[in-house]
């Protein structure tokens, strides 16, 4: 059950780009025509492009062909398809040809050349991937193109997801307003380097490609590298960013940090979401690392104490135990001073400069871990640097789900 889940505006169309989708059957022929599972989404121009991918060693062969296209034609995408359902992933040497397949399938449906289209998938790992039934029912996508299509798409990239995913915003540099909309899927199998997780944003703004791959990196590690549901990283992770603007015949933008901004904004949104979402998940935890002598260390001091099952099962009791969090922290592997570490829980301090606060009472820590959404502070006393992590909590939900996942 989904915790606290917002209730989503209708993403916006953005100048350039059409959405189309199929119900192909991709996890079970049974399913054709009960749901959406193949996205296809088309840019009329060029594009310049970027992609953030997963960091697991076993990697499926989506993300090597995705990467070694964007190497290729950075400056010339049309295309992105991508399937719910299958992974393709940890089935040997078919696994590259299947693969190729999908992005030939994609290509004519798109009418583009398969060497300008990115493609992606999610779902079992290890099982042989049904691409005669993606190739037979691919021109639903075609026929369903439309700007407006964003939503469906959100819908056909769910796995385990219990709601669709979307967002937009708009932003307006020298006088010109441009577009952002993205969709994202995940709920399990969700931890940075990235998660099990899709990510498509698409943009009408015109990013210079040279400036596209460094910025998506910098946002990937301050959203989607932030959250964690289950400290599982998949095989599958993909997050790709379409920029239509200079194939728009806009020239490209002399001063980029607010359209940056403006990205973070919305991925941010769009990983909270995959949090709400998590599987099992009945609560949402905002950790905000602070007093850290590097960002890269608050963040680990994050994911540490988002990591920890000890941490996340008293989550889930809404015990407020915050020898686990100490324990967590110290397992970090970050340099630090236990007598300068203060720790709070939506502003009752517990712990101040190593020492447990005179004030804390038990009670008023299992009340706030009774919430279904509370903010951890930690202050690591040992710099200026800081960085924020969201998690949830581990229920016997996620052993349900997950036990009976191919089932």
């Amino acid at each position: 059950m989904a915790v606290n889940p917002p209730k989503l505006t209708p993403p916006l169309s953005v100048p350039g780009f059409r959405v189309g989708t199929a119900s192909c059957g991709v996890k079970s022929p049974e399913l054709k025509g009960k749901r959406q599972d193949v996205t296809l989404i088309v840019s009329d121009v060029p594009c310049h492009a970027a992609g953030v991918f997963t960091q697991n060693r076993f990697r499926a062969a989506c993300v090597k062909l995705a990467e070694a296209t964007l190497s290729a034609s950075a400056t010339d995408i049309r295309a992105i398809v991508a399937n719910a359902g299958n992974a393709n992933a940890g089935t040997g040497e078919m696994e590259r040809v299947w693969s190729q397949q999908l992005v030939d399938a994609g290509a004519r449906a798109a009418g583009v050349e398969s060497a300008k289209v990115l493609s992606a998938s999610t779902g079992v790992i290890g099982t042989p991937f049904p691409i005669e039934r993606i190739e037979a029912g691919m021109h639903e996508a075609a026929e369903s193109l439309d700007a407006d299509n964003w939503t469906a798409a959100a819908h056909a990239i769910r796995t385990t997801d219990t709601f669709a995913k979307w967002g937009s915003r708009t932003v307006t540099i020298d006088g010109h307003t441009y577009t952002l909309t993205g969709i994202a899927k995940g709920s399990g199998m969700i931890h940075p380097n990235m998660a099990t997780m899709l990510a498509f944003v698409a943009t009408d703004a015109p990013v210079a490609a040279h400036d596209l791959q460094p910025m998506l990196r910098r946002v990937a590690d301050r959203s989607f590298n932030c959250i964690s549901v289950d400290g599982d990283t998949s095989t599958n992770d993909t997050l790709c960013l379409l920029s239509s603007g200079i194939g728009l015949g806009h020239a490209p933008l002399t001063d980029s940090m607010a359209f940056e901004q403006a990205l973070t904004e919305l991925c941010i949104e769009l990983a909270q979401l995959i949090v709400r979402d998590g599987e099992g998940v009945s609560k949402f935890v905002t950790i905000d690392v602070t007093g850290a002598a590097t960002e890269e260390d608050a963040r680990t001091v994050g994911h540490a104490i988002a990591t920890s099952p000890l941490v996340k099962t008293a989550f889930a009791g809404s015990d407020a135990n915050w020898g686990r969090i100490l324990s967590a922290i110290g397992n970090s592997g970050v340099s630090i001073d236990t007598d300068g570490i203060s720790l709070k829980a939506d502003g009752i301090v517990m712990l101040e400069r190593g020492n447990l606060h005179p004030d804390y009472r038990d009670e008023e820590g299992m009340a706030v871990f009774q919430r279904e959404e509370f903010t951890l502070t930690v202050d690591l006393g040992m710099g200026e640097a800081s960085a924020t992590v969201w998690t949830g909590d581990l229920t016997h939900e996620y052993i349900t789900i997950n036990a009976e996942y191919r089932t």
